[in-house]
């Protein structure tokens, strides 16, 4: 069926037959019905896909939604809701104490449920994860707690037939079991078993019945041992595998691999070969060759710091200077240099104290790369290059990637003479507070402003120009007076201002036919005129206003709007079809009131558009008739 763009109006109402589309003169629709009883009465099945706003909804039999949500609340009297999901806060329900359960479904092959909230039994006021009674982080309460790390708390006794983990309480009570882990508290009790530690075993007090074995060598007998106190024994012969906290007045001639703790100041500590830190002096290494290694077992230099990522060498003074001296005196010797923080404070300084230089260098080695450095000095609150050197020899201030050999971004001062070997380049204006001398000829043109002609092949003048006389333009024929100056006042209304000669004769652009041939018709009066022959005319974002006179087309020439090839004599087909136009593109006849319409002179064939009577009106010479 065809497209019909009409708008239809019916007074007494449309019926499409018996009962399948109705609307009655009341505006009633009916659809199923021919007696609709509401303003849409549907008898059977209805569909709506998009959203559906209803201020009050009945429904007097069973409805069934994949999904209701309901704004505030939902009252129901009587019956029943079923739904595919529900929505909302359950808390004020009755009769619903799993209403803090989620159902969760991990993707294992089961369902599992889950409280949002705590859990308690025998409590009201649940403090954590899973309480019974009390809970135990308050003072005076009993209980039970289990937070959601995995913490047992319990203010009662806990009985069990194993423990298995770390225990760092303290254990009141007899233990009949194996204790295989390390018991860093108080055993107020007796153990009848062995104990066996593999870590640090540290007593206050020891007290022995039988026998103590250290290694295989030492063996202690009646009395036992008294660590915190002063062994009887003048001597110890094989291993000793833990700690050692009283003094050792003796020598000690076996490998020591544990902490020292003691002090060690009060004697001579010697090692004849190497001290070792670390697997083989991995951490630290003392040579008696007098090279120390940090990281390295076999240092290359006198000092040597090797890590196998990140390393780092500190050296802080919290007061005062810091300092690294070098050379081949003592330190601020005339034959040492200095790196010195501190002075004046919160500067870096490097100092040689001797005549000679301060030289930095960049790939002084054979490796080759087509990354060769730079020097670069950086501000580091924003982390800017102010100044650079390439490898290159090329300067640049202001500029990370100079392309001369100086290049400086921003303002100069040269307080001084500046000489040029080469030529002068300048981008923008050159001000001068002095004179400038130049020669009589620059580049082949006299620039003598009082005698001779002076030619340029192009003159640009940016802002106001005077000429205290006759500017003239050379052509292919020879020279012709086109424009006489004749003043030094800066115009106070017009960007230039020729006194003399108030307006030119003409201008012509691509031609050079006299004013009186422009169109070859007696009756054009041409003085004044602007002459464009065989050449085009562009406006680009400019608006062209004509406060008085006409616009002439002749009659073998056309006008395209929005068009450079028109169809006919006026074409208007591609008018505001590009651009931000597109909008209004239609033609706008001139608008008239009625009364503004009585006494215009027309002429036979004349459009207007009556605002008055909004209709589109044309003249046949005698009266206006609409033309729909």
């Amino acid at each position: 069926m065809a497209s019909i763009r009409k708008s239809f109006s019916f007074r007494n109402g449309v019926q499409v037959d018996e009962d399948n589309f109705i609307v009655n003169a009341n505006g009633l629709v009916g659809i199923g019905t021919s007696i609709p009883g509401e303003a849409l009465d549907v008898r059977g099945t209805a569909k709506v896909v998009g959203l559906t706003t209803t201020n009050d909804l009945f429904v007097a039999g069973v409805a069934t939604a994949t999904d209701i949500k309901v704004g505030t609340a939902i009252s129901i009297t009587g019956g029943g809701v079923k739904a595919a999901n529900f929505y909302g806060d359950g808390a004020t329900l009755s009769n619903l104490p799993t209403s803090q359960w989620e159902d969760v479904d991990v993707g294992l092959g089961f369902t599992s449920i889950y409280a949002v909230g705590n859990v308690g039994i025998a409590t009201v006021d649940p403090r954590q994860s899973f309480q019974v009674g009390g809970s135990p982080d308050i003072l005076g309460k009993s209980g039970v707690g289990i937070n959601s790390i995995g913490n047992i708390k319990a203010t009662g006794i806990v009985t069990a037939t194993s423990f298995v983990g770390a225990l760092s309480g303290n254990v009141v009570g007899n233990v009949t079991g194996a204790v295989t882990g390390n018991v860093t508290g108080n055993i107020t009790g007796n153990v009848d078993g062995n104990i066996n530690s593999t870590g640090i075993s540290t007593f206050s007090q020891l007290s022995v019945t039988g026998l103590v074995n250290v290694g295989t060598s030492a063996t202690f007998t009646s009395g036992g041992l008294d660590v915190t106190g002063v062994t009887s024994s003048t001597s110890f012969v094989g291993p000793v595998t833990g700690n050692v906290t009283g003094n050792v007045t003796g020598n000690l001639t076996g490998n020591v691999t544990g902490s020292i703790t003691g002090d060690i100041n009060s004697g001579v500590t010697t090692a004849s070969t190497a001290v070792n830190v670390g697997t083989g002096g991995t951490a630290l290494a003392a040579l008696n060759t007098g090279r120390v290694g940090i990281g390295s077992a076999i240092p290359k230099s006198d000092l040597t710091i090797r890590k196998a990522s990140d390393a780092s060498l500190e050296i802080v003074g919290e007061s005062g200077l810091t300092k690294v001296s070098l050379g081949k005196s003592d330190t601020d010797g005339d034959e040492s240099a200095l790196i010195r923080y501190g002075n004046p404070d919160g500067s870096l300084n490097f100092i040689n104290y001797n005549p000679g230089s301060v030289n930095t260098f960049i790939h002084a080695g054979t490796s080759t790369g087509i990354q060769t450095g730079r020097f670069s000095w950086i501000y580091g609150q924003n982390n800017e290059e102010l100044l650079s050197l390439t490898h290159e020899g090329k300067v640049g201030v202001g500029k990370t990637n100079p392309d001369f050999n100086l290049e400086v971004v921003g303002t100069s001062t040269v307080t001084s003479n500046l000489g040029v070997g080469g030529n002068v380049d300048v981008a923008g204006d050159i001000n001068l507070t002095g004179s400038i001398t130049l020669p009589a000829i620059v580049d082949g043109s006299n620039i003598n402003i009082n005698s001779g002609i002076s030619t340029f092949n192009n003159v640009a003048f940016g802002g106001t120009t005077g000429h205290d006389g006759t500017v003239f333009a050379e052509t292919a024929t020879g020279f012709y007076n086109a424009i006489g100056v004749q003043t030094m006042t800066v115009p106070d209304t017009f960007n230039m201002r020729v006194v003399g000669k108030s307006q030119f004769d003409f201008i012509g652009i691509g031609t050079t036919a006299s004013p009186d041939n422009f169109f070859n018709q007696s009756s054009v009066t041409t003085s004044g005129s602007l002459h464009i022959y065989n050449a085009s005319v562009g406006l680009n974002s400019c608006s062209v206003q004509f406060d008085q006179g006409d616009i002439s087309i002749m009659p073998n020439a056309t006008v395209g709007i929005g068009s450079t090839m028109p169809k006919s004599a006026v074409d208007f087909k591609l008018a505001g079809s590009i651009g931000l136009n597109t909008v209004g593109r239609f033609l706008i006849p001139p608008t008239v009131t009625a009364d503004e319409k009585v006494g215009l002179s027309t002429i036979a064939g004349g459009i207007v558009y009556d605002s008055t009577l909004n209709k589109l009106q044309c003249f046949n010479g005698t009266t206006w008739n609409n033309l729909f």
